[in-house]
């Protein structure tokens, strides 16, 4: 049983109490790391005070909130980024070159912020798919205007959608992701077809796209079929009604297009960019697959209403406390750690440009194993928050 203390749990209050701690830690650290290193750079302070003021709030909403389904997230980002890049040019403009490599580890944050915006920001529906929409009678819309169920596909947080068209047999998009391995990530895509919402929920099932051997459930009656897909569910009566000849005939057509249903979502994609090519066959693809009545007679049950906007079931991030707890915990060492790295460079270069020994009020040995104690510390809490696995592994 939980511990409540004024209607809030006791688990989330310490935790509360903890991210309170850490960015007056983080705070603290940055504005005195001159003086650990032996160093006074006027302006330090104040562009310091912008930094936790500015960009670790805005830093711990956006570990929570994607900027490519909140338009909100992406403007406080950019205001956050662009009071920080003003104060920094002033500071430097009034110290000159040594504080520029103090400030390399901010600059270089608000670089990655800036590179985040930049793949985030939604973009107009390209010209060659606007004409191929438009020629067929298709509508060109924006993510937002989208009324969607939850989507069964592997997209991760940091989405962003774009070339949004819209047909009577469905909705097709383009779907870009960063997915996260521990502390490295790659960049990826998806091509989606969405049908139109389907009468009844169903069971998960999946036809993936690969070599028919890898994990497949259920062995059909098509044997080009079984070299060219793997089919993943749990019901074969289910799977069998789903995938019936012409259902089949159509996948096959569409290659390299998988299949992946879920409640009342029927959605096809295809691992790659969207194309007026890859559009015009997805969407006939989408309508030459018809599930039949008994399909949601026998195994369908009562759907929730869909809410605006895009969701997807997959490769999502730990969302726990603990987990925003840790990712904040990695930011703020990582960033202490390169900060003292950086300052320590610049002190050291400062003194030989001005003829005086290196001597810092703490040894040198002494900064060096904090900078490893911190790194130390990024790596783990960033380990310890990891995002969850795909929903269709």
């Amino acid at each position: 049983m939980a511990y409540v203390r004024y209607g809030v749990p006791l688990k989330q209050s310490l935790l509360s109490v903890a991210y309170q701690l850490i960015l007056v830690w983080v705070a603290i650290g940055l504005i005195l790391m001159p003086g650990l290193v032996g160093a006074d750079w006027p302006g330090w302070t104040a562009t310091m005070v912008l930094v936790v003021l500015l960009a670790l709030p805005t830093a711990s909403v956006l570990l929570v909130v994607s900027p490519g389904a909140s338009r909100v997230a992406r403007w406080v980002a950019v205001v956050a980024v662009g009071a920080l890049l003003v104060r920094l040019l002033w500071s430097l403009y009034d110290v000159g070159p040594v504080l520029l490599i103090a400030a390399v580890p901010v600059l270089a944050l608000t670089g990655l912020a800036v590179l985040l915006l930049v793949y985030s920001w939604p973009r107009a529906t390209s010209w060659a798919l606007r004409d191929v929409a438009h020629s067929r009678g298709w509508r060109v819309s924006k993510e937002v205007e989208l009324a969607l169920p939850v989507l069964p596909l592997p997209v991760g947080r940091t989405w962003v959608a774009r070339n949004v068209v819209q047909a009577p047999a469905g909705t097709a998009f383009e779907v870009r992701w960063l997915e996260w391995h521990g502390l490295l990530c790659r960049r990826r895509r998806l091509s989606v077809f969405v049908a139109t919402r389907l009468q009844a929920a169903l069971p998960p099932m999946e036809v993936r796209p690969g070599s028919g051997l890898t994990r497949s459930d259920l062995t059909l009656e098509s044997g080009e079929f079984n070299r060219s897909f793997d089919v993943i569910g749990e019901d074969p009566r289910y799977v069998m009604s789903v995938l019936h000849p012409r259902a089949m005939q159509a996948l096959l057509d569409a290659r390299p297009i998988g299949l992946a249903i879920a409640e009342d979502a029927l959605v096809l994609y295809d691992a790659a960019e969207l194309t007026p090519e890859s559009l015009v066959r997805g969407l006939s693809t989408i309508e030459r697959i018809q599930l039949p009545g008994h399909v949601f007679a026998e195994f369908g049950h009562r759907a929730a209403q869909p809410s605006r906007g895009l969701r997807f079931t997959g490769a999502r991030f730990n969302l726990s406390p603990a987990a925003v707890l840790g990712r904040f915990l990695s930011l703020g060492s990582g960033l202490l750690a390169v900060t003292l790295a950086a300052c320590l460079a610049a002190a050291a270069v400062e003194s030989r440009a001005d003829g005086v020994p290196f001597d810092p009020p703490r040894s040198v040995s002494a900064l060096l194993m904090s900078i490893a104690a911190l790194a130390v510390l990024s790596i783990i809490g960033a380990l310890a928050a990891r995002p969850h696995g795909s929903a269709l592994a």
